[in-house]
C-alpha cells in the first residue's frame, strides 16, 4: 500500500515540521486570522511589506539569485500602490471602507473573499511567492500547498514573523498563512483544501492544472489559473543592427531564468528580416550570451536523463533540418531553421530562431500564448501588438523582463480577482 505523505511546515504562527493525517486543522487556524487581517488599514500592510521586500533582497539574495532585485521593486509600497489602485479601479482604500468609484448613486468596498488556496509548482516558487502575497494586500488569509523542493518557499514565509512594523507584527501576519507539503497523489487531503477555499490559485504545467482544476469547489470558488502557457520573442533587422549584443544578453536571461519552465519564458524568436545572415549572426551573437549567462549569472542544474536525451534528440534533429549551435555539455542549445510557426518546447534551454511570418503567428486563435518579448521599431510595435494579441497573447514586454511578474499577469489583474464588490447607496 502507498504511503501518502502529509506534512505541516508553517501553522499558527509557527514553523513547524510534523507529519499529519488531515489538513483541516489548519483550515481551521488560518480562518482565526481573518477578522484581524480584515481590520488592518492597507497603508499599514503595504508598510509592512516595503519591510518585507528590503529584507528578502538583502538577506536572501543569493537563494532567490538574479530576481532578488525584481523581488524588491515588486514588494516596495510605491509599487504596490499603484498596482493596487489600478486593479481596484482606482482607489486601493476601497479595501478599508466604501469608496466613491465615480458612479452618482452608488459607492463600493472591496471586501476579501475569505481563504485562499496557493498550488505553487516547484519550477517557479518564486512567482508563485507573489500571489500569497497578493491574497495578503487584499485582506484573504492563505493556505499553501508547498512543491517538494519546499526550503526556500518556507524560509521565506516563516522570516515573516521576525519581521514588524510601527503598526504590524510579524507575529500576527504569519499566522495568516498556513504552509503545507501535500503528496500529488493524496487526493483526499487536496479535496478538503480546495472545498475549503474561496480562491483557487494554481500554478504549472497542464498535468497539474488539469488535477487541480477537477478537484471540487464550492460554486462560488474563484479560480486563478496561472499556467501552462507559451511564449515567444520578435524582434526586426533594425533592432539587431542597433543592439545585436544588447538583444542577445537580454533574451539569453529571459530564456535561462526558470530554465524556460515559466510559462514567461521563450521558446522561439521570431526575426523580421529576410536577410538569412543577419539571423545567422544574430544566433551566433546569442550562443555567446547563453554560454555567459550559464558561466557567470546562472549555473545550470544538470538534468534528468530524460530530459538529457530530449535535448539530445532534438539536437540531432535539427542537425539535419537546421543548424544547431551548443555548448559542450547540454547546458544550451540554440537551433536555426526555416520551419514556420511556434517551435515545440524543449525547455532546459533550448531555443528556436526563426524567420519571422506574420500568418504562422496569427493564424488562428491560440490562449495558449502568454508573453511576447517585442524588440521592433515604435512606429509599427502597437499596430503589431494589437495584430498579434488580437489572436492571443497577454503581456508584450521588454526582453530581459519577460519572467518578472506583473500585474496584470495571465491577462487578468489577480488581486481584482480576489475581492467582491459591495456596493451601497450615498
Amino acid at each position: 500500500m502507498e504511503i501518502l505523505l502529509t506534512k505541516l511546515l508553517i501553522s499558527k504562527g509557527e514553523l513547524v515540521n510534523s507529519e499529519i493525517t488531515s489538513v483541516e486543522e489548519s483550515i481551521e487556524s488560518v480562518k482565526t486570522s481573518r477578522e484581524w487581517l480584515h481590520l488592518q488599514k492597507i497603508d499599514d500592510i503595504l508598510d509592512y511589506i516595503d519591510m518585507v521586500g528590503k529584507q528578502w533582497s538583502d538577506n536572501y539574495q543569493n537563494e532567490i539569485g538574479v530576481n532578488s532585485s525584481h523581488v524588491k521593486n515588486f514588494l516596495s509600497k510605491s509599487y504596490l500602490e499603484n498596482k493596487l489602485d489600478i486593479a481596484l479601479h482606482g482607489n486601493r482604500h476601497s479595501l478599508d471602507s466604501f469608496v466613491d468609484l465615480g458612479d452618482p448613486k452608488l459607492l463600493f468596498h472591496a471586501q476579501p473573499r475569505g481563504i485562499s488556496c496557493h498550488w505553487i509548482a516547484g519550477n517557479v516558487d518564486i512567482l508563485g511567492i507573489f500571489s500569497a502575497i497578493q491574497s495578503l494586500i487584499t485582506k484573504n488569509v492563505s493556505i499553501i500547498k508547498a512543491p517538494s523542493n519546499y526550503d526556500l518557499l518556507v524560509e521565506l514565509i516563516s522570516s515573516l514573523k521576525n519581521i514588524n512594523t510601527e503598526k504590524i507584527s510579524g507575529s500576527d501576519i504569519l499566522k495568516c498563512f498556513e504552509v503545507l507539503y501535500i503528496d500529488k497523489n493524496d487526493e483526499k487531503n487536496q479535496r478538503i483544501m480546495s472545498n475549503s477555499a474561496d480562491i483557487r490559485v494554481a500554478w504549472g504545467g497542464q498535468d497539474a492544472i488539469r488535477s487541480i482544476t477537477a478537484l471540487p469547489k464550492d460554486p462560488f470558488t474563484e479560480d486563478i489559473i496561472y499556467g501552462p502557457k507559451y511564449s515567444y520573442v520578435i524582434i526586426d533587422e533594425e533592432s539587431i543592427k542597433n543592439q545585436m549584443m544588447e538583444l542577445s544578453q537580454k533574451i539569453a536571461l529571459d530564456v535561462s531564468t526558470f530554465d524556460q519552465y515559466a510559462c514567461s519564458s521563450p521558446h522561439t524568436i521570431f526575426v523580421k528580416t529576410k536577410d538569412k545572415k543577419i539571423i545567422s549572426d544574430f544566433a551566433n551573437s546569442l550562443s555567446k550570451a547563453m554560454e555567459n549567462v550559464e558561466r557567470i549569472l546562472l549555473p545550470k542544474v544538470k538534468e534528468t536523463e530524460e530530459k538529457s536525451n530530449e535535448i539530445i534528440s532534438t539536437r540531432s534533429e535539427y542537425e539535419i533540418k537546421g543548424k544547431v549551435i551548443s555548448s559542450k555539455n547540454l547546458s544550451w542549445t540554440v537551433i536555426i531553421s526555416n520551419e514556420e510557426g511556434f517551435a515545440q518546447p524543449t525547455f532546459s534551454r533550448v531555443i528556436h530562431v526563426r524567420p519571422y511570418n506574420e500568418k504562422s503567428i496569427t493564424l488562428k486563435d491560440n490562449r495558449k500564448i502568454q508573453s511576447i518579448g517585442i524588440a521592433i521599431n515604435d512606429e509599427e510595435r502597437f499596430d503589431l501588438v494589437d495584430k498579434i494579441t488580437f489572436f492571443g497573447g497577454d503581456r508584450c514586454p521588454s526582453l530581459g523582463k519577460m519572467s518578472f511578474f506583473d500585474s496584470p499577469w495571465d491577462g487578468m489583474f489577480g488581486m481584482d480577482r480576489m475581492v467582491r464588490w459591495i456596493t451601497t447607496y450615498k
